[in-house]
């Protein structure tokens, strides 16, 4: 405990400076009017950062870091829209207000009465002065987790806008008489809990359709798979490139986008990498999927305002010209179950309501029913795109990007949406998902090797991470080793 509060009057040392320095300069500035626009201008900015502050640590209980400004600087107006309607409490709301009138009211007070510092209370503010700098000097590290902290993070944010100049082509060898299979779709999911799938035993049918694809043995779920992280951005780099979580924690120098991907690798298996999807491009921070998007030989992006059943009509125009004769790699990316989820699907699939949820408290039945429907949607969507490859040599992945906690965490009972970083419970919930690989009849009549692994694999119900992803599509498509490296051992079909 002693050390903890001797870190905390490090970081007020160190924020005392900083607020003596940034006043200092203001003071000095001239003319007058110059002045008081840039008094202006550091106010409202100190208002947004302490305002997201305050909502990085006591709702989602982590310091706001880098990949909390790329989420921030990826999100379109729309979904920030819906974001801030679902997951920001009224008591932040109100907690940050009732702060920002609290200076407010002392800067009036200031002003009224003219308060100035007498000597003897001028020689003790210096002293403090003298201490705090003596403290900042002494713990200097401190400026990590203090006011310099967002520019800090602002600073580290990475510009990555070309993958293929990356490419390292490592040597790709296929097992003995493999017949590459003519198509290898990935659809990435949003926000799908495992816990609200009935494939997984939830008492309520959100996946009737894809329940009679595996009746027929033509889907094949796994019961123990998690997602590398429970954010979009994070799960993604990992998902789709051989960068993996070790590295990430390893500290070292080599970027996640110098690793090999999954779309270069299918790409020197010659095959056209299609992205289709159904979120926006937004900007060059739109994180990492727009990124993997531009490595595909063909993009395309419908928005964030259509439901998901836009992209099979896509697909079928875009995937069936005359030019393009090779094998193909899809990747569809949905919008999913992303927040808000009244939003995901049409009035038709409205099947559940508060009625069906009696036993939950008040405030969770509507956003339990309407996550409900947005899975049952999904059902139907994923369902279609996979029977665009019924009659095709086809193997279809399906995995969400991350899960969400769903009302599931005792320790934060009101939580709902992402799992927390910091937050050991809220990030294993948030990272439970459904995983499932639908094979066509004529890739199970081609590939009885891969089929026989597959339906083996199953049965184990080993432990396994989405974070390995690229090599388990190298195994379906009949890959050996890449770099000299085995597929195999970091498959689920091992």
């Amino acid at each position: 405990m002693r050390i903890i509060d001797s870190y905390i009057i490090y970081l007020i040392a160190h924020s005392f400076v900083y607020s003596y320095l940034v006043t200092l300069f203001i003071s000095l500035i001239k003319p007058t009017s110059v002045r008081k626009a840039v008094q202006i201008i550091v106010l409202i900015l100190t208002a947004i950062i302490f305002a997201v502050n305050f909502y990085c640590i006591f709702q989602l209980i982590s310091r706001l870091d880098a990949d909390i400004i790329t989420l921030m600087l990826g999100t379109d107006v729309n979904e920030a829209k819906e974001f801030a309607s679902v997951l920001v409490p009224k008591w932040i709301i109100f907690s940050v207000l009732g702060f920002y009138f609290f200076f407010i009211a002392l800067w009036q007070i200031s002003k009224r009465h003219q308060l100035n510092l007498g000597k003897k209370a001028s020689k003790v503010a210096m002293g403090a002065l003298g201490i705090s700098i003596a403290l900042a000097t002494y713990n200097w590290k401190a400026w990590q987790d203090g006011p310099l902290k967002l520019f800090v993070e602002i600073a580290s944010l990475e510009d990555y806008d070309d993958l293929q100049s990356h490419y390292t082509h490592p040597k790709i060898t296929l097992a003995d008489d493999v017949q590459l299979p003519s198509h290898v779709v990935l659809i990435i999911g949003e926000s799908f809990a495992r816990s609200h799938s009935s494939l997984y035993d939830y008492d309520k049918l959100t996946n009737p359709i894809l329940s009679t694809y595996q009746d027929s043995l033509l889907l094949f779920t796994y019961k123990n798979i998690d997602s590398p992280a429970p954010t979009t951005a994070n799960s993604i780099q990992l998902m789709l490139s051989t960068y993996s979580k070790a590295d990430k924690s390893s500290g070292n120098s080599k970027k996640w986008y110098e690793y090999t991907t999954i779309i270069e690798m299918m790409q020197d298996c010659g095959y056209h990498c299609y992205w289709l999807s159904n979120q926006a491009r937004i900007n060059k921070h739109n994180g990492i999927a727009r990124i993997f998007a531009e490595a595909c030989n063909t993009q395309w992006f419908s928005g964030s305002e259509n439901l998901d059943y836009i992209l099979i009509d896509s697909a079928y125009q875009l995937t069936n010209q005359p030019q393009h004769t090779e094998n193909q790699f899809i990747i569809y990316h949905l919008v999913g179950s992303h927040f808000d989820y009244s939003k995901r699907y049409p009035k038709e699939f409205a099947k559940f309501s508060e009625n069906d949820y009696l036993s939950e408290p008040l405030d969770h039945r509507g956003i339990l029913a309407s996550y409900d429907n947005s899975i049952l949607y999904n059902d139907y969507v994923v369902s279609r795109i996979m029977k665009l490859y019924n009659d095709k040599d086809a193997i279809v992945v399906y995995v969400p990007d991350h899960g969400q906690v769903m009302y599931r965490d005792p320790n934060s009972p009101g939580d709902f949406a992402h799992g927390k970083m910091d937050d050991k419970m809220s990030y294993e919930l948030g990272i439970e998902i459904p995983f499932m690989i639908y094979a066509s009849k004529k890739y199970q009549e081609k590939h009885p090797e891969i089929m026989q692994r597959i339906r083996a694999s199953q049965a184990q119900n080993k432990p396994w991470n989405t974070d390995d992803l690229p090599y388990l599509l190298m195994d379906l498509i009949g890959v050996k080793d890449v770099g000299g490296k085995s597929v195999r051992l970091k498959s689920i079909l091992n």
